[in-house]
């Protein structure tokens, strides 16, 4: 469990390289069951070039372990800082990497930008859902709103 505000973030690595949907959503709700915060973070917005499509999705625990790419794997672990701190201030935010980012130094190889929803996640049900019509061989989809 993530502590209290003025204490030091942890370091985010991937725990599982992967960008199967299916296990992201399985990853993402595993953490909650077993008690963890978690944010789901989704590719919202492509402008120009871009390693991964639009709903690509990366899970991140509040322990700083994530699962999935919005990228080529270049910024991955930049989203996952910015998921922990959304985490931790319990609210969602938008962030934008590449062109017109804040960001400076974060470049897209690609030389276009994302954007990405952090949505804190607040229970399971979306995901256990979503993993069952999955499992079922339905189709299945999250919708977010901000």
């Amino acid at each position: 469990m993530l502590s209290k505000p003025d204490e030091e973030l942890p370091v985010p690595h991937h725990a599982v390289l992967t960008d199967d949907a299916e296990e992201i959503l399985a990853f993402g709700r595993d953490a909650l069951r077993d008690g963890q915060r978690v944010a789901l973070v989704t590719l919202v917005a492509l402008r120009g070039g871009a390693a991964r499509s639009l709903g690509a999705h990366m899970a991140v625990r509040d322990d700083g372990l994530f699962c999935g790419f919005v990228s080529g794997g270049c910024v991955e672990a930049a989203v996952a800082a910015e998921a922990l701190e959304a985490i931790r201030a319990g609210c969602d935010r938008r962030l934008i990497l590449g062109q017109g980012s804040k960001f400076f130094d974060i470049v897209l190889p690609c030389g276009g930008a994302i954007t990405l929803a952090i949505h804190v996640l607040r229970r399971s049900d979306p995901l256990e859902a979503v993993l069952a019509a999955l499992a079922a061989r339905k189709r299945a989809g999250l919708r977010y709103d901000a």
